[in-house]
C-alpha cells in the first residue's frame, strides 16, 4: 500500500527532512556576433581622465540602449579606473581599450569576459535591470583587468607558470563586487543555510566571503599580492602561507569556525548531517523537504499549504499552529526508511504519521502516528518516539520509566523510522526503542485494545 507521510500541527517546531558566470563566450555565440544588428548602437565612454574608452554596443538588444547609458555606463567610467588601481602588478598596464557588448548566449550564462571585453547575455539581463545586472558587469571588469594572460604574453617562453585555480580566478571578483562595490546588498553572505556546503575555495561568493575575511582579519593588501602572482603565472596555495602566518587550509577552516561560531552553530554537528545527507544522496536517498519553499507537500485532502506553515532559513517551521493543519508529501510511499531532525517549542505536541490516505475524516484515522513532543512540560503522556497508543519502549532501570534518549526542548533531536512489510523500527538520536510488524496478531491485539 502506498500513501501520505504526515507531518501533525507543531507548537511552534521546525524540521529538517531527508528520505530514503560562464567561461569565454563560444565560437558559435561569436560568428553570429549576434546575428549582426542591421543597425549599429554603440556609444563611446571616456575614463579615468581620458586614459580609457569603453564601448558599450548593444546593437543587438536596443531596448537596453537607455539603461546602458544611464545606468551602465556611469558604474564602467567610475568603476575601471578603481579596479586598475586595486589590482597593481609590476610591469603591467591594464588594456585601456575594450568594448562591453549584449549578445545572445547560452541559457545560465549571465556574462563572459574575453580579452577583447565583456559578453553581456541579452535575455538575462533584461530580467535583472533591476537586480543583479550592474553588478554582474563590475564582476567581468574585475576579469578585464585580471588579465590572467598577461604573463604567458610578456615573460620567457621557457619560464615555468602556474595556472590559477578557479576559486581565485573568479573569488576576486566577487570579493570586490560584493564587499566593496554593493556591500549593502550582502550577496555573499554566509548564513545557516549554506554554511554547512561553502568552503574557501567553492568558488564566487562563498570564496569573495572568505578573502574579505582573510583581508579584514590578516593582511589588507593580500588581494592584489595574490592578484599580481595570479597575473604573472606564478599562483602557489604556499602563498597564502607567506603572506598570514597559516596554511590555505588553516585559513578555510578559521573561516568556517569563526562563521559558525557568529552564527551558533556546532560545525563538527553541522559537517556530520552534511556529509551524511550527501551518503544519502549518492545511495539513492531522496529529498522530501528542499529547504526553500513547500514543493512536494499539502495540506491533508487540499492542494495548497496554510499560513501557519513557513519556511525560514531552509528550516521547515510551524510558525503558527492555530493555522497549520497537518501536512502531507504530495508523493505516497509504501516501504520506507525517513530520518529527519526536529526541533520542538517547550510543552509542544506533534508527530509523524504515515500511511495516511484521503479516506478518512482526519489524518489519524487512517495513519499510525510516531509521536513527537517535549517530554519534560507536555501534557500528553504518550511520549516522543512511541508508536501512539501503542508500542513504547521498555523501562530504563535507572529511572524506571520508559527509555527515553530525546534532548530538550530547543534543541535538534535526530528521528530514524523504518516501515516495511518484514518489520518497522522506532530510534531517537541513534537509540532504538523497539520494532513491531504491521498486521501482525500482536499488532492487531494491540489497535482493538487502543
Amino acid at each position: 500500500m502506498k500513501s501520505y507521510l504526515c507531518l501533525l500541527t507543531l507548537l511552534s517546531a521546525s524540521f529538517g527532512l531527508l528520505a530514503a558566470d560562464g567561461q569565454n563566450p563560444s565560437n558559435a555565440e561569436r560568428s553570429q556576433d549576434d546575428k549582426s544588428a542591421t543597425n549599429k548602437i554603440s556609444k563611446t565612454y571616456q575614463a579615468g581622465s581620458g586614459r580609457y574608452q569603453i564601448v558599450i554596443d548593444t546593437s543587438n538588444a536596443p531596448d537596453l540602449t537607455k539603461w546602458a547609458d544611464e545606468t551602465l555606463a556611469p558604474v564602467a567610467q567610475e568603476w575601471y579606473p578603481k579596479l586598475v588601481q586595486m589590482l597593481p602588478s609590476e610591469g603591467f598596464e591594464a588594456i585601456t581599450n575594450f568594448a562591453i557588448r549584449f549578445r545572445e548566449m547560452r541559457r545560465g550564462i549571465p556574462a563572459a569576459t574575453s580579452r577583447g571585453g565583456v559578453s553581456c547575455n541579452i535575455e538575462w539581463f533584461r530580467q535583472n535591470l533591476k537586480g543583479e545586472a550592474v553588478g554582474a558587469v563590475v564582476h567581468e571588469l574585475v576579469h578585464v583587468v585580471q588579465d590572467y594572460g598577461w604573463g604567458g604574453r610578456t615573460n620567457n617562453a621557457n619560464v615555468r607558470r602556474t595556472r590559477t585555480p578557479g576559486w581565485v580566478v573568479e573569488g576576486i571578483p566577487d570579493y570586490i563586487r560584493w564587499f566593496l562595490y554593493e556591500p549593502q546588498s550582502k550577496g555573499a553572505e554566509i548564513t545557516a543555510r549554506n554554511l554547512g556546503r561553502v568552503k574557501y575555495d567553492t568558488g564566487y561568493r562563498p570564496t569573495g566571503n572568505f578573502l574579505n575575511w582573510v583581508t579584514e582579519t590578516y593582511d589588507k593588501g593580500i588581494i592584489a599580492k595574490i592578484n599580481a602572482a595570479a597575473r604573472q603565472g606564478k599562483y602557489e596555495d604556499s602563498l597564502w602561507q607567506n603572506y598570514t602566518g597559516k596554511t590555505i587550509q588553516a585559513l578555510g577552516d578559521e573561516w568556517r569556525e569563526t562563521n559558525a561560531k557568529r552564527l551558533g552553530i556546532d560545525l563538527a554537528q553541522l559537517d556530520a548531517k552534511t556529509a551524511s545527507e550527501a551518503k544519502a544522496k549518492k545511495e539513492g536517498w531522496i529529498t522530501l523537504f528542499n529547504g526553500k519553499d513547500f514543493n512536494g507537500w499539502h495540506n491533508f485532502k487540499t492542494n495548497t499549504v496554510r499560513a501557519g506553515w513557513q519556511v525560514k532559513e531552509g528550516v521547515l517551521v510551524c510558525a503558527d499552529p492555530h493555522n497549520a493543519g497537518d501536512l502531507c508529501t504530495s508523493n505516497q510511499f509504501g516501504a520506507f526508511e525517513l530520518e529527519l531532525d526536529y526541533n520542538i517549542s517547550p510543552g509542544g505536541n506533534s508527530g509523524i504519521m504515515f500511511h495516511v490516505t484521503d479516506e478518512g475524516r482526519s489524518a489519524w484515522a487512517t495513519g499510525p502516528e510516531f509521536q513527537l513532543e517535549d517530554n519534560a512540560k507536555a501534557a500528553d503522556p504518550q511520549r516522543c518516539g512511541w508508536l501512539y497508543a501503542l508500542y513504547q519502549p521498555p523501562q530504563d532501570p535507572k529511572t524506571g520509566k520508559p527509555f527515553d534518549a530525546t534532548k530538550p526542548a530547543g534543541e535538534w533531536n535526530h528521528v530514524r523510522l523504518l516501515v516495511t512489510p518484514e518489520k518497522c523500527e522506532h530510534e531517537i538520536n541513534g537509540v532504538k526503542y523497539f520494532e513491531y510488524v504491521i498486521g501482525s496478531d500482536d499488532f492487531k491485539e494491540r489497535v482493538a485494545k487502543s
